[in-house]
């Protein structure tokens, strides 16, 4: 057996294998055996009819490519093993030649990711995550308080803070002949109107609408018009000027309930105002903390992948996009939509869609973790029991948090709810060790902050009870006292 390898630019290998001619002949030999006993041949009991007769019966190009798979399923591990390469994944037997004489064997083999990290060195970006403000606390309660609110009549003009009842209808301000002219029929719309600092990215039909609405009362009629942007995400006004006929049905207000006992058992079994403050504060610091270093450390995983060299094989971004588009499809079924009507929704051809989203979003997802992968194995990152046990009881509070825990252990089972718990515990402590790492090469005084702050921390907590001590030795001794007087 003769190997020649050359390696491509798209990091495969392709494998060029000879063969002695008497090995495919061995083979055919084999594969004539093995068909001969799957093979009812008249007059044979099976795998006893001789090797002319099997060829008759079956075709000599039907046991020329069984001999073939033969010959690939055992020598194919020796080929990988004896060319020195690490695969990623299967590969493909793409031709064979030479039959006549020593067969030859081409294969194309997947590699294994390759990572050269770059850029770590000047790799510096300060760790200053947000402190929510007590202005932003008031405005979650405020709003909390709002979204409990009663809804009430108004005779007065609407204002920030109201909701607006109204029938809305568009039409294109610069239809061509031929063009339709009615993009919205006239259909039932409510609107909150929020304060300036409310407004909403995502507010449809575009940012603003709703406040153009301060000041109208019950029976008005205006027009809004609006020229959308060539990369609205709503397919029907792409590029067009709009003119929007609103009719006003109602205004009503907000009747915010009051931060009582009552309000405060509703929320959550509340004790205090203090409490459902306390609670929001946490909550908001720790859903900014957790979007602050999301983006924090994908940006660093960036700027190292900027300088870095990171090879793959086509097959392996071929899997990552099937595993983005599995993704896309399990969070679309939780909005009772498929895939098929979420192109459809917004008017988008599946090609075009994973060409330009799913793919580029496919070889990000790929890329930063071919780099985390690298910084795990140069700083032979290890993962401490200690640490394990810790992340195992955090998925199973957020699995209890969120009402799901005896579900899913009923559809995977014990043995698997275990497998599975283990596997994404350690999944989230090896991500947290990585963006440790991370840390010392980008930010290392915020560490040593923190860790002033927990050795400040605890020398308060010892002062404190050593002083619960002190004060409790006086009244040990005066209980003791009038016994000693007896």
């Amino acid at each position: 057996m003769k190997i020649q390898t050359e390696f491509t630019d798209d990091h495969q290998a392709k494998l060029t294998v000879e063969f002695e001619p008497e090995v495919l002949e061995q083979y055919k030999r084999r594969a004539a055996r093995k068909l001969a006993k799957e093979t009812r041949i008249p007059g044979f009991r099976p795998g006893k009819a001789p090797y002319n007769m099997v060829v008759n019966y079956v075709g000599e190009d039907t046991i020329l490519n069984e001999a073939i798979d033969l010959m690939v399923d055992k020598f194919y591990p020796e080929v990988i093993k004896e060319a020195g390469i690490e695969p990623s994944g299967p590969g493909s037997l793409d031709d064979v030649t030479n039959i006549e004489d020593s067969p030859v064997f081409f294969f194309t083999v997947p590699l294994e990711p390759t990572v050269e990290l770059g850029g770590l060195d000047d790799l510096k970006e300060p760790y200053v995550p947000p402190i929510i403000s007590e202005e932003e606390v008031q405005s979650t309660l405020f709003a909390v308080r709002r979204n409990a609110s009663t809804i009430i009549p108004l005779d007065t003009p609407a204002k920030e803070g109201d909701l607006v009842f109204f029938t809305l209808s568009a039409v294109n301000a610069q239809a061509q002949e031929g063009e339709e002219v009615e993009l919205i029929q006239s259909t039932p719309q409510q609107v909150f109107i929020p304060t300036e600092k409310e407004q909403n990215e995502t507010e449809w039909p575009f940012k603003g609408f709703a406040r153009q609405l301060i000041g109208v009362s019950a029976g008005d009629e205006l027009e809004i018009e609006h020229q959308f942007s060539d990369d609205t995400p709503d397919g029907d006004l792409v590029g067009k000027r709009v003119i929007f006929k609103v009719k006003v049905q109602s205004v009503k207000g907000l009747e915010l309930p009051e931060v009582d006992e009552d309000f405060l058992q509703k929320m959550g079994d509340f004790n205090s105002r203090e409490e459902i403050e306390e609670y929001i504060r946490n909550s908001m610091q720790t859903s900014a903390k957790a979007e602050y270093d999301e983006n924090y450390y994908n940006g660093l995983i960036d700027r190292i992948r900027e300088k870095s060299s990171i090879k793959y094989p086509p097959q392996v971004l071929s899997e990552e996009v099937e595993n983005v588009l599995d993704d896309l499809e399990h969070e679309l079924s939780h909005q009772q939509m498929n895939l098929d009507l979420y192109l459809k929704l917004r008017k988008l051809d599946k090609e075009d869609f994973i060409k330009k989203e799913v793919r580029p979003s496919a070889v990000e997802r790929l890329e930063r973790s071919l780099i985390k992968q690298a910084i795990e194995k140069k700083y032979d990152i290890q993962i401490s029991k200690e640490e394990l046990e810790r992340q195992i009881s955090n998925v199973l509070t957020e699995l209890i948090r969120s009402g799901e825990l005896e579900e899913v252990q009923r559809s995977l089972g014990e043995r698997k709810f275990t497998q599975a718990v283990s596997i994404l515990a350690t999944k989230q402590a090896l991500e947290e060790a990585i963006r440790l790492q991370l840390r010392r090469l980008a930010a290392p005084e915020s560490l040593q902050a923190e860790d002033r702050e927990e050795q400040s921390s605890q020398s308060e907590v010892s002062a404190e009870e050593i002083q619960t001590e002190q004060e409790k030795e006086p009244a040990a001794e005066e209980e003791t006292e009038p016994e000693s007087k007896a």
